[in-house]
């Protein structure tokens, strides 16, 4: 902990020595944010009581907990967010902000320890049940507990826990047979109790993405309630009773809560009044902010009450504190007065000016930092450089050497700063280099990450079967098939005719996906026109495979340039990425950089959704090429982008030797001309532009590397350009528009593709409001994010009538500050807004679409998109994509005329129905899904798309590649047909029983993933799984297993046929593939039982198994026999 480090410096300062015991009518200032987050760990230590620090709204709150964390741990720093939504609206926090808050009160409750508390006035003003009622409802369970399950799966839905089929975040629980799922914070993980009538026999955690245990056993589980009030709290008599037990919790209770119980306090009413002490950070500002708040209340208020009855509606002192009630609160503890500037405050007679100013400004100068730094220490001052991680600070030490004194700490503040009278500073990394501080967030509880699955098949979707082609899917039917019972999907095709396909033929049917809006004719029984339509498919599938495989031929024979293996800066470079990476991150990078030392040419695309990392992985990239010694060029559509990614590669280099020159219409002429010549001359290692790179006067001397974002929007010319530059060059596409994974696995020859699919952790979901226009929303709107102070987007993509709306917006809320962008206004004109709004020099910016690309601003958590009707589904998304970058709940209104149709509102609930980060590979191939498509294939193929379906499309594209490869083709033709399909027959039932797995949506998905695996040990690890997740498997579903295991080796030893039925196993090859007669030999020798030969047509091995052994251990010894041959 900082804090402790520094605390014998603090002794030497007169200031820290006198500031206790500070009288009531005092005021410090000259405090920045940092100092203040220093003087209130201080006060903590000193007084051992708790703090309860108040800002004037969360994001400053929140940055002070930050900085809090680092000077006196996580375990005695806390922060507590408001709910983010606006005085009685019908919306409730997202329960990452529940989780967030749950954890600051389960710490006040469970611990008798003084911590910091940092919150906003908003925060603080409101009223929550109290902390008599939120204690009674956490508990503890443990092993060996004796408890209905039942009735804890009740317990925590009237706690707030939505029930789901299984659990993947947070406030979730589940229950199958004796297996109950839950997560509650402050666990990251959920656990898995498993019970046993009602003794719980053990407990542990799994991964919400794979669901399976990913620990041994927990010893107990502490359980939080998952909303501050439980229904088991509620007053009978509430006059919103009848709503409640018809609704349970409902969107927006949190404003209800003084109808449903009057034991109601502020938070800071948790603690003892003499045992707590308020500190107020810019106390102006936080008058000033509780002035409007309560003003706002009133006024949402009186207009609540035009359209309810008064007694369902709470008077705002129910909601929130008065002004009488926080100066009498407030009255009751201690007060201090931390301020940036010496403010006019009523009734303090003492203005203390604090000895603090801000760190130097270096501007990355390591000379003058060095020289400074030993001056400094020659007139006794000691120092302390703070790192984000250890490969920052060993960079340091490797550039300045230890001929320059000082200490080093991992864990930075928001600034560096100098304790003038105790001859102490505190430097940031990120200040000497003048790059952004990153921030460390309040654990966000991420959604487990979701890997798209395209196959997902509910009833009523299109649904394509080889044999018969296009049909409808109705749903899961058990039924009778050869004496034995069989789940079946029932697909229902022309005519009122169905189908039943047993679910261990699966395989044969996917989902039809195509173009959006287009409803295809269903295919008739028995006709000629699928496999007429199926063959012409296969014959053009066929030359685009051909095609591809040239390609890739021509590609693999150039030679290209080998980039040298990584060095130890290239390690620190990658160590020093503030956060974590994810699992596709890493593996893409990887991926690069051995795709890089290759001798051969790269061509790889990236491809991940908004907000994923890409830019990252990108930099590494780049920097391996400048470390062998190569120039890189970063290719980019836009200006906007352009100038984005060259902020943030200057910022990520900043500490190695490497220039990096930008080329767009945001430099001046004499700008570019220098960076042009210095490209030619070699001193630029790293150039990024939009397509003024490719002019004929641009020329690089020792290209090494390539990257083209968003290749798609570079037109043919430019291409072309494109293809002369990199001839021999290694190339890395970047795209935001998502490929399936389907076509990836495809695609794999055309291009090297490296897929991100992991959004990284603490990024919360967009919360998607289509709303038709009306200036009420559209103000909440923009107040709700101003009020957290954020910004806002506000896209009206109208350059013609863009200041019509400007100006009615500066009417309608005068005391917002707006500015307007768009693509026709003088270049320096747009630069100067774009920067004014990255520096929060205003709060709304109103723009065209050219916000669609790369504006990457975390403050931005708000966008309004005016006729929305208008716009792509992929354009909504991307402009999406702008906000929610941060940890921060992000918000987008996609606003509508009154008239618009049903079917352009339905198109636009597409995207509220995904509305987390990654949902850009879910928007399930709508236009988005074609566009990626497109582009790589070209969109001659939409056509045969819409035929036959996008899934099935991938399958056969992918074989084709394969065959076309090995340069016989023919089996693409035959490998689908039934007479080319091998022939499983038993007399078990085959199915996994509905009392076990009781979702058919999920059980449909585990039909399909068994039907994928390819080897004995994957079979054996899916057992473990299931039983790890549904308890112990019935006999049907281990029948089921081991049916999959006898047609898995029956593959493997090109058998035609196996059939396992009363007592006798008979396996038949085909006649074209019998083996040599002594391989048949040394095969039969290993079985034991009696059998004889068939050979009548082709060869038929017949085994007599043993009759006094059940059904069960008979296919177990036929999977025995097969293993024998294998």
């Amino acid at each position: 902990m900082l804090y402790t480090k520094i605390a014998s410096h603090l002794e030497d300062s007169a200031f820290f020595r006198d500031l206790l015991p500070l009288r009531e009518d005092s005021q410090v200032y000259h405090l920045s944010q940092s100092a203040r987050a220093l003087v209130a760990a201080h006060i903590w230590a000193k007084t051992g009581k708790n703090i309860i620090l108040v800002s004037q709204d969360d994001i400053i709150a929140e940055d002070l907990w930050d900085d809090l964390v680092s000077l006196v741990g996580k375990d005695n720093a806390f922060y507590m967010p408001d709910y983010e939504i606006l005085p009685y609206e019908e919306r409730s926090p997202h329960y990452s902000i529940r989780a967030t808050r749950m954890i600051t009160l389960l710490n006040n409750i469970s611990s008798s320890i003084p911590a910091i508390y940092s919150l906003s006035i908003r925060s603080f003003l409101r009223l929550i049940p109290s902390r008599k009622i939120l204690s009674s409802h956490i508990f503890q369970l443990k092993k060996g507990d004796e408890l209905n399950p039942d009735e804890l799966l009740q317990r925590l839905q009237n706690m707030g826990y939505e029930i789901e089929y299984q659990v993947s975040t947070v406030y979730q629980a589940a229950k199958r047979g004796g297996i109950l799922d839950l997560f509650s914070p402050p666990s990251l993980h959920p656990v898995r109790i498993e019970f046993w009538g009602d003794e719980i026999m053990s407990i542990r955690s799994f991964s919400a993405n794979t669901q399976r245990s990913i620990s041994q056993e927990l010893g107990e589980i502490t359980v939080i309630p998952a909303r501050e009030l439980s229904l088991d709290d509620v007053d009978s008599g509430s006059v919103i009773i009848a709503r409640i037990r018809e609704k349970g919790f409902f969107e927006g209770i949190e404003n209800y809560y003084s109808l449903l119980t009057k034991d109601l306090s502020p938070f800071a009413d948790y603690f003892e009044p003499d045992k707590r002490i308020f500190i107020f950070s810019n106390y102006s500002y936080v008058v000033e902010e509780m002035e409007a708040l309560i003003e706002q209340t009133h006024s949402q208020y009186h207009k609540e009450l035009k359209h309810g009855s008064k007694g369902k509606i709470p008077k705002v002192e129910e909601l929130i504190l008065s002004e009488k009630a926080f100066y009498k609160c407030k009255k009751q503890s201690d007060n201090f007065y931390l301020s940036q500037s010496e403010f006019v405050l009523p009734g303090i007679k003492e203005n203390i000016r604090a000895p603090f100013s801000g760190q130097p400004a270096f501007e990355g100068d390591l000379g003058l930092f060095s020289q400074s730094l030993a001056n400094k220490r020659q007139q006794g001052w000691q120092h302390y450089l703070l790192f984000d991680n250890a490969s920052q600070e060993k960079r340091m030490r490797q550039m300045i050497g230890d001929s320059v004194p000082y200490l080093s700490h991992i864990g930075v503040l928001h600034e560096g700063f100098e304790l003038d009278d105790a001859k102490l500073g505190l430097y940031t990394d990120h200040e000497i280099f003048n790059r952004y501080k990153r921030k460390r967030y309040a654990p966000r509880f991420a959604p487990g990450e979701t890997i798209i699955d395209y196959e997902n098949l509910k009833p009523g979707d299109y649904v394509v079967h080889v044999d018969h082609g296009i049909g409808v899917f109705e749903g899961l039917k058990i039924i009778k098939l050869d004496g034995q019972e069989v789940e079946c999907l029932v697909l229902r095709y022309a005519n009122d005719d169905r189908v039943y396909v047993p679910t261990f033929q699966l395989s044969l049917v996917s989902k039809y996906v195509a173009e959006e809006g287009a409803a295809p004719a269903l295919n008739k029984l028995g006709s000629a026109k699928w496999q007429n339509t199926k063959h012409k498919a296969t014959q053009q599938i066929e030359l685009i495979a051909a095609d591809l495989v040239r390609l890739y031929a021509e590609r693999g024979s150039r030679p290209g340039l080998a980039h040298s293996p990584d060095t130890e800066w290239q390690k620190e470079l990658e160590d020093s990425f503030i956060y974590e990476d994810t699992p596709d991150q890493a593996k893409a990078g990887r991926e690069i950089k051995d795709d890089m030392e290759l001798p051969s040419p790269m061509e790889r695309l990236l491809c991940g959704d908004v907000g994923f990392g890409k830019t990252e992985v990108a930099i590494r990239a780049a920097f391996k090429a400048v470390n062998s010694g190569y120039q890189v060029a970063v290719l980019a559509p836009t200006t906007l982008l352009a100038e984005q990614h060259y902020r943030v590669f200057k910022e990520r280099l900043a500490q190695y030797p490497v220039r990096v020159a930008m080329l767009s219409r945001f430099r001046s002429k004499a700008m570019i001309t220098r960076d042009v010549q210095d490209i030619a001359g070699g001193s630029v290692d790293i150039a990024i532009g939009t397509h003024r790179l490719l002019s004929k006067d641009v020329k690089f001397p020792k290209l090494g590397l390539l990257i083209i974002d968003e290749e798609h929007r570079f037109g043919v010319r430019h291409k072309d350009r494109l293809r002369r530059i990199q001839s021999n060059v290694d190339t890395l596409y970047m795209s935001a528009t998502p490929i399936p994974r389907t076509l990836n696995m495809a695609l794999a020859k055309l291009k090297e593709i490296s897929l991100m699919q992991t959004s990284p952790k603490e990024r919360l979901p967009i919360r998607t409001i289509i709303t038709p226009r009306d200036m009420e929303v559209i103000k909440d709107a923009i107040r709700r994010e101003v009020d957290r102070g954020g910004q806002v987007f506000f896209v009206h993509n109208r350059v013609q009538t863009i200041e019509t709306v400007a100006a009615e917006l500066r009417r309608e809320m005068p005391d917002i500050s707006f500015m307007v962008g768009h693509a026709q206004m003088p270049e320096h004109h747009l630069e100067e807004v774009m920067k004014a709004f990255v520096d929060r020099e205003f709060q709304v910016l109103i723009s065209t679409t050219i916000i669609e690309n790369g504006i990457d601003i975390p403050n931005a958590n708000t966008i309004l998109i005016d006729r929305a009707d208008t716009f792509g589904l992929a354009q909504i998304y991307q402009m999406r994509g702008r906000v929610g970058r941060s940890n921060r709940r992000a918000y987008a209104y996609l606003l509508i005329p009154k008239g618009t149709t049903a079917v352009a509102r339905q198109r636009l609930e597409a995207l509220t129905q995904y509305d987390f980060l990654g949902a850009g590979f879910q928007v399930a191939l709508r236009d988005l899904e074609l566009r990626g498509a497109g582009t790589i294939l070209g969109t001659k193929q939409s056509g045969i798309i819409q035929a036959i379906g996008f899934n099935y499309y991938n399958r056969l594209l992918g074989r084709a590649i394969e065959y076309a490869e090995s340069g016989d083709t023919t089996a693409l033709y035959t490998e689908d047909s039934p007479a080319g399909r091998q022939n499983i027959k038993t007399e078990v039932d085959l199915y996994f029983p509905p009392e076990y797995i009781d979702n058919d949506q999920e059980r449909l998905r585990i039909y399909r993933r068994l039907g994928e695996l390819n080897s004995m040990e994957d079979i054996e690890d899916f057992a473990f799984e299931l039983r790890d997740r549904f308890g112990e498997m019935p006999e049907n579903a281990r029948w089921l297993l081991l049916y999959f295991k006898i047609e898995l080796l029956a593959k493997r030893l090109k058998l035609k046929n196996c059939t396992v039925k009363r007592g006798i196993m008979t396996m038949e090859y085909d006649a074209s593939k019998t083996p040599p007669k002594a391989e048949i030999l040394r095969f039969s020798a290993k079985i034991s039982e009696p059998l004889r030969y068939d050979a009548a047509h082709g060869l038929k091995i017949i085994v007599e198994l043993d009759a006094e052994l059940d059904a069960l251990a008979q296919f177990e010894r036929a999977v025995e026999i097969l293993e024998y041959g294998s």
